[in-house]
């Protein structure tokens, strides 16, 4: 019986983290995020191995309501402006004085992310 309860738990704590870490789905990424995943992806299948592609991730957030995106490269420490669905940037930096984006964006997914990408 302890076995059957060990192995209940340790299937609900896989399928929990899979949740978590699911991405965004196909139809909520915007067309001109789509296409630069695409050319990732076609990068990947040229060169599997490249640390550049592999090492970064597009996650969402969401903050007033509507839906930003943010770049990041880990092996390079590159974080770029959050851009919104429409492609507008958001021009806010973490020390800036009158901008609350990054105390109270929220819901992070991921959308894409390389094989060797960690945070």
């Amino acid at each position: 019986m302890k076995r059957t309860i060990l192995l209940f738990a340790l299937f609900i704590c896989i399928l929990s983290c899979e949740e978590r870490d699911a991405l965004v789905p196909e139809n909520q990424i915007p067309p001109w995020l789509n296409a630069e995943i695409n050319g990732y992806e076609l990068a990947l299948r040229q060169n599997p191995k490249n640390p550049v592609f592999n090492g970064i991730a597009w996650i969402r957030y969401k903050w007033k309501d509507e839906y930003y995106f943010e770049y990041r490269n880990m092996i390079s420490s590159t974080y770029a402006y959050p851009i919104s669905f429409n492609r507008d940037t958001l021009k806010v930096c973490p020390v800036c004085v009158g901008t609350d984006y990054y105390e109270n964006k929220c819901c992070k997914q991921y959308v894409w992310k390389g094989s060797s990408y960690f945070e």
